[in-house]
């Protein structure tokens, strides 16, 4: 059976990827089908095909192997976020929001627990993503990428294994954060430059500065989501 998808490259991209996350829990699939077989089920091109499976690798779902193909590295967790998934809209104001608090109830725990469990070692290693965090504004590519890093990486130096548990779990749902929800491309990036506030305050064990930088970040992204709602009430009006 052809499944159509239509709509933009982007969200193409996305739609084919939550598609195969049901396909791999319904079929309970350990290996994928190659990619052109792929673009003929949803009927879309190779190009987004391959999108939507680096979208599931980023997301720690499956991995693709270089003349093996591509399979199913995580499904522990898969039946818990995409029933959520289903429930949460990337073209939703509300959802977004709702989301945003998610992240923030996990991170600002995160935070906490960074500050006071990371080794010297692990400080290091948040200050080398932080690096190529950097590198990334400057440029402005691969933002998304790298700053889901640098945000994952708190989670790995708060040294609880559960919360990093939780933290993975929720990820596939979390996620759209960093893929221009409400079709907002710069979404995310007034936020940016706090991240260097942020980054130090954990590496100096300042808990205070810590949060206070990252609640910037947060409630940015929220007024956000608030700027985007009355613009379209002003454009519906």
């Amino acid at each position: 059976m052809i499944r159509t998808i239509e709509t933009s490259k982007e969200r193409k991209a996305n739609l084919v990827a939550e598609a195969i996350k049901k396909m791999i829990l319904e079929e309970n699939i350990e290996k994928l089908p190659g990619e052109n077989k792929l673009a003929e089920t949803f009927n879309v091109s190779r190009t987004i095909v391959r999108e939507a499976l680096r979208l599931l690798e980023l997301e720690g779902i499956t991995k693709t192997i270089h003349g093996s193909g591509t399979y199913v590295i995580k499904k522990n967790g898969l039946n818990i976020s995409f029933n959520i998934s289903l429930k949460v809209k990337s073209d939703e104001p509300r959802d977004i929001l709702e989301l945003l608090e998610v992240r923030r109830c996990l991170e600002s725990g995160a935070i906490r627990l960074a500050v006071l469990n990371a080794t010297e070692e692990q400080l290091n290693e948040l200050k080398f993503v932080f690096s190529d965090l950097e590198k990334s504004i400057e440029s402005h590519e691969h933002l998304a990428e790298t700053d889901e890093r640098f945000h994952r990486k708190i989670f790995e130096i708060a040294n609880n294994k559960i919360l990093l548990s939780i933290f993975e779990t929720l990820f596939p749902i979390l996620s759209i954060l960093w893929r221009s929800p409400l079709g907002l491309t710069d979404f995310g990036d007034r936020g940016l430059p706090y991240h260097r506030e942020l980054c130090e305050a954990i590496l100096n064990r300042d808990l205070p500065k810590a949060l206070e930088a990252y609640e910037r970040i947060i409630e940015l992204d929220v007024e956000d989501v608030r700027n985007y709602v009355r613009t379209h009430e002003v454009k519906e009006g």
